[in-house]
C-alpha cells in the first residue's frame, strides 16, 4: 500500500520540517535497508577486532593488512558511482510514474453512460451495468500479467466467476480464444469488443439516440483497452537488464572495497635513519595525541596520520545510507505492482473501479430537483469561513509582479510626441497598414537585356513617406498589357519578394486602371505623389540616355526604394545600334503615348514613352 505523508507536510515548520518524516516507520529508508547496514557494518567491526586483536601483535602480517587496506581506498574512487547511480534512479522514477499513468480508470466511461444512455427502463440499466463490469472485467484480466498481487487473488478463471465480474459463458470465450491463440497472446482485449459490440446492438435498438453518442462511448472503450495494452506493455518491456546489473555491481563493488579501506589503522610511527626506516613509536593514542606522536615522524603504508582513531565511521554509515538507500529506490519502484510498501494499491484500485463504475450505472436514471439559488440572484462576494479557517485569510488576492508598480504625473500623461517612434508612424499608420504592409509582397518584372532602350519610372521615389501626408508608400503594383501581364512579354522570368526578401506568390491588389490604345497599366499610386512624379517624369522625356530602374526594399519592414541608375557604355552602343525596325516600333509606341496623356495619363500621375516594356525593373 502507498504510503501516504503529505498531511504532515501540509505547513512547513520553522525548524527542519521534513524531519518529522524521519520518524515514520513503514515505507521508509531504515525499514528498507535495516537487515543490510546490519550486516555490512557487522563485518566491518568483525574485521576491525581481527585486526586490532589479532593481526597487531604479528608486525608482518599487521604491515600487509594496512596496505591492502590503503589500496582498496584508493582506488575505490575510481568507481563512478554517483552518475551510474543517479542516472538510472531517474530513469526508474520517470518509468514507475509513467506506469500510474497508464492505469485505466472506467470513470468518464461511466459518465458518458449516464448521459448518451439514460433510462430508468431494466433494459438500459442492464447495458449500463454489463458495459462497466466488461471493461472492470478487462482491467482485471491486464493486471493479472503484470501484478503478483492480483494472480494471488484471481489466480484463475473460475476465480472471476466467483468474484461476480464473469459469467460461466463469458468465461468459456475466453477459455476457448485461449486455444486458438495457444495461450502465446494476451487477451485482455475481448471483454473490450464485447462491450462496443453490445454498444453498437444499441443504437440500432435506438436506446442511444444518435451515432455521435455512440461514437463517443465506443472511443472511451478503445482508450481504456489502449491503456491496457500499454500497461502490459510495461510488464513485458523492463530497463535492459544490463544496466540494472551495472549498477548493482558498481553500488555494492564500492562498499565492499569501503570494509577495507574505511578502516582506521594504526601503523607504526617511522624516522629515516641512514638508508632504512626505523620504528621510533606506536600510532598515536587519542587519549593522549601529542605525548605519543613524534615530531618528524611519517608511516611506511601511506596512512594519514592526522586521522585519529575514532573507532566509529560516521560518515561511511552515513555514505552507505544515501547511496544503498538511493539503489533501494531504484529497486522499489521498479515494479510497482508488488508486495512493497510503495507499491500500487491493486486491490483497492480493482474494488474502487468496480463499486464506482456501477453506481454511476445506476444513478444514471435518478433526476435531482432544482432548487432556488441559495445567493438570491445576487453575486456570491465572498464565501462563510470557519473560526479556524479565518486565520488564514491571506490569500484573498494574488499578488501580480505590476501591483507595486507607481507611475509619476508626468509619466501617465498621454504623449502626441512621435520622434521617438523607431518607425517615425503614429499609432494609427501602424494599425491601420499592418495587415496589408507587412503581407503584400513586391512584384518585380525582369526583361531580357537585348530590349533595353530608354524607359522611364512608372513610379515615383519611395525614399520619403511624407509625401504621403503620413502614410507609407504602396508596397506593390503591377503592369499589364492587353490584359495580360507584363511578364509573359518581354521575360523569360519574374519574382515576386517581401519586404524581407522571401519569395511569394503574386498578389493582385486593388487598383486605378488607365488604358491607351495598346496599354493598360495597372498600378496603386497614392493621389498625394502624381504631381510630384509628373514633374519629374517631364523632366526626362527628352532625355536620351537609358535608365536602369530597380526597386527594392531595405531591412527596415515598410520602406520601399526606388534607385534610378545610368546605364553603363555598353548600352549606349547598343541603342546606336538599333535597326530600323526598332526605330518604327519606337514612333508607333510615341502615337501610343500622346494617345495615353490625352486619355488620362495625368490622373496617373505618370508619363511615358519610348520602350517603356523593355527595360529591367
Amino acid at each position: 500500500m502507498t504510503v501516504t505523508y503529505t498531511h504532515k507536510t501540509h505547513t512547513a515548520g520553522c525548524i527542519g520540517g521534513l524531519t518529522r518524516l524521519l520518524f515514520i516507520w513503514k515505507g521508509s529508508l531504515f525499514k528498507q535497508i535495516f537487515a543490510e547496514v546490519v550486516l555490512y557494518f557487522g563485518l566491518y567491526f568483525a574485521l576491525s577486532l581481527v585486526y586490532r586483536y589479532v593481526l597487531f601483535y604479528n608486525p608482518e602480517s599487521k604491515l600487509v593488512w594496512e596496505l591492502f587496506c590503503m589500496y582498496c581506498e584508493k582506488f575505490s574512487k575510481v568507481i563512478p558511482i554517483s552518475f551510474l547511480l543517479g542516472f538510472y534512479v531517474t530513469q526508474v522514477v520517470s518509468r514507475w510514474w509513467a506506469q500510474f499513468m497508464s492505469l485505466p480508470w472506467p470513470d468518464t466511461l461511466a459518465r458518458y453512460l449516464a448521459v448518451y444512455l439514460p433510462g430508468t427502463d431494466n433494459k438500459s440499466r442492464d447495458v449500463r451495468r454489463t458495459v462497466c463490469r466488461w471493461v472492470n472485467l478487462g482491467n482485471v484480466l491486464a493486471l493479472r500479467l503484470v501484478s503478483y498481487k492480483v494472480m494471488l487473488r484471481f489466480p484463475s478463471y473460475e476465480h472471476l466467476v466467483e468474484s461476480g465480474l464473469a459469467t460461466n459463458k463469458e468465461i468459456l470465450q475466453l477459455k476457448q480464444l485461449d486455444e486458438i491463440v495457444h495461450r502465446r497472446h494476451q487477451i485482455s482485449w475481448y471483454p473490450f469488443m464485447w462491450a462496443q459490440n453490445l454498444l453498437r446492438t444499441t443504437r440500432k435498438e435506438g436506446l442511444i439516440s444518435n451515432d455521435w453518442f455512440t461514437h463517443v462511448l465506443i472511443k472511451e472503450i478503445d482508450s481504456m483497452a489502449n491503456m491496457n495494452g500499454m500497461l502490459i506493455c510495461y510488464g513485458w518491456i523492463s530497463i535492459p537488464l544490463v544496466y540494472t546489473q551495472v549498477v548493482t555491481l558498481a553500488v555494492y563493488s564500492y562498499f565492499i572495497a569501503c570494509i577495507f579501506g574505511r578502516q582506521y589503522l594504526l601503523p607504526d610511527q617511522y624516522k629515516v635513519e641512514g638508508d632504512r626506516f626505523v620504528v621510533v613509536g606506536d600510532f598515536p593514542k587519542l587519549s593522549n595525541w601529542t605525548g605519543t606522536l613524534v615530531a618528524g615522524s611519517t608511516n611506511i603504508v601511506g596512512y594519514d596520520i592526522h586521522i585519529a582513531d575514532f573507532i566509529i565511521p560516521c560518515f561511511t554509515i552515513l555514505e552507505y545510507l544515501f547511496y544503498i538507500g538511493w539503489l533501494k529506490v531504484a529497486e522499489t519502484l521498479l515494479n510497482p505492482f508488488g508486495e512493497d510498501d510503495d507499491d500500487f494499491d491493486t486491490y483497492y484500485l480493482i474494488d474502487r473501479n468496480v463499486q464506482v463504475a456501477f453506481l454511476m450505472a445506476d444513478e444514471a436514471g435518478r433526476q435531482i430537483e432544482m432548487e432556488p439559488d441559495p445567493f438570491n440572484n445576487e453575486f456570491p462576494i465572498e464565501l462563510k469561513h470557519t473560526v479556524v479557517s479565518a486565520q488564514y485569510k491571506d490569500d484573498i488576492r494574488p499578488h501580480m509582479p505590476t501591483d507595486d508598480v507607481v507611475l509619476a504625473h508626468e509619466q501617465v500623461q498621454i504623449s502626441d510626441s512621435v520622434a521617438n517612434s523607431k518607425m517615425n508612424l503614429n499609432l494609427g499608420s501602424k494599425l491601420n497598414l499592418a495587415g496589408s504592409i507587412l503581407s503584400t509582397p513586391i512584384t518585380i518584372a525582369k526583361y531580357h537585356k537585348t530590349r533595353l532602350n530608354r524607359r522611364h519610372t512608372v513610379h515615383p521615389s519611395f525614399s520619403e513617406h511624407e509625401h504621403y501626408g503620413g502614410r507609407l508608400p504602396p508596397p506593390a503594383f503591377k503592369l499589364r498589357r492587353h490584359s495580360k501581364t507584363v511578364h509573359g512579354m518581354h521575360t523569360p522570368s519574374s519574382v515576386t519578394v517581401n519586404h524581407v526578401g522571401e519569395k511569394k506568390n503574386e498578389l493582385r491588389i486593388p487598383s486605378r486602371q488607365l488604358r491607351t490604345n495598346s496599354t493598360t497599366l495597372t498600378a496603386s499610386v497614392p493621389e498625394s505623389i502624381q504631381e510630384e512624379s509628373m514633374e519629374e517624369l517631364r523632366s526626362r522625356k527628352n532625355g536620351d540616355t537609358t535608365e536602369l530602374i530597380k526597386m527594392k526594399t531595405d531591412r527596415k519592414p515598410r520602406r520601399i526604394q526606388v534607385i534610378v541608375k545610368e546605364p553603363s557604355e555598353e548600352r549606349e552602343q547598343d541603342k546606336d545600334k538599333k535597326d530600323k525596325k526598332g526605330e518604327e516600333r519606337k514612333k508607333s509606341l510615341d502615337e501610343n503615348k500622346q494617345g495615353f496623356e490625352a486619355g488620362g495619363g495625368a490622373a496617373m500621375g505618370g508619363e511615358f514613352d519610348g520602350d517603356m516594356f523593355d527595360g529591367d525593373w
